[in-house]
């Protein structure tokens, strides 16, 4: 069960903003921490939008996004409190007003623009251009730590539909505030705010209509239609990969590296009008959803989005546009109460399962978004290290989170893997790095939230591997050898410091640390083959290395023989240890 999110956990982060950007005051601060969970896609861009403290007329924030076609304004009032304040009437009608403007007169607009900040004047002009000229959606968002009533709401909804164009205001207050942090804390940032989709009506094969099923006990609203190829490939156009964050893989490759992608793009070249029966179409899961005539389309507009199924689709029809083909589209509206988070992200995972084997899906991938593994990523960035919790294509890794940014790449399955075989019974590496990822050993693996708990053993495995390296036969002991090490250096490298300490010396390096621990390394290594010479068998009975390494309670085995006196190994092995403590000891961590 996860724990609430409180009004505590939101000042936190925004007195890391603001450590980070000390002119900012807390309203300020909130706003940038808004702008970057649910609209833009860096702190940067955040802070361009920003307009200011003093003479901004309530206009916090002003974000044109060309690329979306949207102008987004932003008021933020933040609360010392979580949903204890009610927010005025007139602060939240006179935001919406400003819904209005663009199409006012000159005079209005003058007046208005008196004794403006002249920054926020000139954006606010750009937006003029935009909505007006450009036919931009201009998208208010007033952003609360504080309540509203729905009277008010509606009554702000009622002010912006007088306007001449598209306009829409967002009342954002403290249950919806608490579901935003939850899905930054999350990884499901920034947020796609809405998306407009187009229900096909215009091809040459019709569609009748569209199934609408309401769900009143589990508050469920769906949706089942028909769209263009082109128009599903440009919510990827739109959006951008943030469309995705709650899709348990990320993009597999395009179509000449993937397969399953290839004979999309081949049928989308070729026979077009077969793409809907060919192809499984999109899930979308959304906060809300409403169908509305925009000028003569009929559209399903979503509030918050998410591709839980299809991203591969989507992605391809982007590269490969087409206005002949058609496929099936399914929204899911599913009610997001705070404090039922962990039943929303169940049934979702529920439809990622039944509904993802165009492509197979692991295990391994449907815990990607597990909080568990959010943590993980968040934390390991801090220490430098990227942690890729989604199996995704070498280039998408490049385009989502740099090319060579990161020094040190740790993926999930070499993670569960250093720990199944630092903690468990080595045999159960045996059942393949999926079969740790199997809900019997999932949660005993990754239980921790302590960091220094998964870099201990992560590098203690990356120096076996080393010590393996160039030596086949070695390659079939590694996991017992990584069990039995760890036994042995544990106590030396798993406390905070300790395993600073450790962590250093292994990213930089320093072989008057590694250089004892390698030798030791080594030493069980040639005990371990040692071992299995003694036990393997005589005769048609004997047992080949590959089978051998693979029987179960052989770690228990081991250290018996280890501690025989057939082992002739241990007195070196175990002064290596020693002198691998005292290089450790006297470490000096360097200044990063």
């Amino acid at each position: 069960m996860r724990p609430s999110i409180s009004i505590g956990d939101i000042q936190d982060e925004i007195k890391q903003l603001r450590r980070i950007n000390s002119k900012l005051k807390d309203d300020s601060a909130f706003v940038l921490w808004f702008l970057q969970a649910f609209l833009v896609d860096s702190e940067d861009i955040g802070l361009r939008a920003i307009t200011g403290e003093a003479r901004d007329k309530n206009i916090d924030a002003i974000h044109i996004d060309d690329k979306a076609r949207q102008v987004h304004v932003i008021q933020g009032k933040f609360r010392q409190s979580l949903g204890h304040h009610n927010e005025n009437r007139n602060e939240v009608i006179g935001f919406a007003d400003l819904g209005n403007l663009p199409w006012e007169h000159k005079e209005v607009l003058s007046a208005f623009y008196a004794k403006l900040d002249p920054l926020v004047r000139k954006r606010f002009e750009e937006l003029v251009v935009c909505v007006k000229e450009k036919q931009y959606e201009f998208r208010l968002y007033y952003v609360t730590t504080g309540k509203c009533s729905k009277t008010i709401i509606n009554e702000a909804r009622g002010r912006v539909r007088k306007a001449k164009g598209f306009v829409d205001i967002s009342v954002i207050d403290a249950p919806q505030v608490a579901i935003i942090f939850r899905d930054y804390l999350e990884g499901v940032a920034p947020a796609v705010p809405t998306l407009s989709l187009r229900i096909t009506s215009n091809s040459r094969v019709k569609a009748d209509g569209v199934i609408h099923r309401v769900d009143p006990d589990k508050q469920i609203e769906s949706w089942v239609f028909s769209m263009s190829a082109k128009d599903v490939g440009e919510m990827y156009t739109r959006a951008g990969i943030r469309l995705f964050a709650r899709n348990v893989r990320g993009y597999l490759g395009s179509s000449g590296s993937n397969p399953i992608n290839e004979a999309m793009a081949e049928t989308i070249s070729k026979e077009p009008q077969n793409f809907w029966y060919y192809n499984n179409g999109v899930t979308i899961v959304c906060d809300d959803a409403e169908r509305i005539i925009q000028g003569t389309d009929d559209i399903l507009r979503v509030v918050r989005p998410q591709v839980i199924n299809g991203q591969q689709t989507t992605r391809t029809l982007e590269e490969n546009p087409s206005t002949r083909a058609n496929l099936i589209v399914k929204v899911i509206k599913v009610s997001r109460v705070t404090g039922g988070e962990d039943e929303y992200d169940d049934f979702v995972s529920a439809i990622v399962r039944a509904t993802n084997w165009q492509n197979a899906i692991k295990p391994s991938d449907l815990v990607s978004n597990d909080y568990i593994q959010v943590y993980l990523e968040r934390e390991f960035r801090k220490r430098g290290y990227l942690y890729l919790r989604k199996r995704m294509s070498h280039q998408e890794i490049k385009t989502l989170h740099g090319g060579s940014k990161w020094d040190f790449k740790v993926k999930k399955d070499e993670m569960a893997q250093a720990i199944a075989a630092c903690e468990f019974d080595p045999s159960l590496l045996r059942k393949g790095k999926e079969g740790l990822f199997d809900e019997r050993y999932y949660r005993d693996i990754f239980g921790q939230r302590s960091i220094p708990f998964y870099l201990s053993r992560y590098w203690t495995m990356k120096r076996v591997q080393k010590a393996a390296h160039g030596y086949p036969e070695r390659a079939y002991a590694k996991w017992l050898v990584l069990h039995f090490a760890w036994g042995m250096i544990s106590k030396y490298v798993e406390s905070d410091r300790a395993e600073r300490k450790f962590r250093y010396s292994c990213e930089y390096q320093d072989e008057k640390v590694l250089s004892p621990l390698h030798f030791a390394l080594d030493g069980v290594f040639r005990s371990s083959l040692d071992f299995y010479k003694k036990e393997r068998g005589r005769g048609e009975e004997a047992k080949d290395v590959s089978t051998f390494f693979q029987l179960s309670k052989l770690d228990t085995k081991f250290f018996n023989y280890w501690n025989s006196n057939v082992n002739l190994r241990k007195k070196r092995v175990e002064a290596s240890i020693l002198k691998f403590k005292k290089a450790l000891d006297d470490y000096l961590i360097p200044e990063k």
